[in-house]
C-alpha cells in the first residue's frame, strides 16, 4: 500500500462515524473564543448541540437534529490528508454559491472536523466510530 492509499484509508477511518457540534467560533470575536454549541442559539431558539452528522464508509452523510425533525442526506469525499468536501442535497438550491463553497469544505483542526458558515467556524467532535 503506497503512502497516498494509506493516508486515504486513515482519512476514511477518521471521518466515518457520528459527530456532533462541539463549539463555534465567531470571526468577529476579538479573542476568537470557543462558544459551546449549547450556547449558540438560532433565530428559532434552537441551539447547535442537537445537530448530529453521520459519515458512512460508502461516502454518504446524513445530518439530523433539526427542530422540524428532517434528516438531510448528501455525500462526502476526502480531498487531501486533512481535508474533505461534502455536499448536502437540500442546500444546493437554497444557498448562495460563495457561501456554499466555504460550507462544503471540512478541515481537521486539533482533532475536530470544522467548516465555515459565513462568519462562523463550526467544530464537530466525534462521538462514535461506526
Amino acid at each position: 500500500m503506497d503512502l497516498k492509499s494509506r493516508d486515504f484509508a486513515r482519512g476514511k477511518s477518521f471521518i466515518v462515524g457520528k459527530w456532533k457540534v462541539d463549539f463555534l467560533v465567531n470571526f468577529f470575536s476579538p479573542d476568537l473564543a470557543h462558544i459551546p454549541a449549547e450556547e449558540f442559539k438560532s433565530d428559532d431558539g434552537s441551539d447547535f448541540s442537537a445537530l448530529e452528522f453521520e459519515f458512512f464508509e460508502d461516502n454518504s452523510v446524513t445530518v439530523q437534529g433539526f427542530k422540524d425533525g428532517r434528516c438531510e442526506r448528501g455525500v462526502w469525499q476526502q480531498t487531501d490528508l486533512y481535508e474533505y468536501e461534502w455536499l448536502l442535497d437540500a442546500f444546493q438550491d437554497n444557498l448562495p454559491n460563495d457561501f456554499l463553497k466555504s460550507a462544503e469544505k471540512l478541515s481537521v483542526i486539533n482533532g475536530n472536523l470544522a467548516f465555515a458558515v459565513s462568519f462562523l467556524t463550526v467544530a464537530l467532535k466525534k462521538t462514535t466510530n461506526d
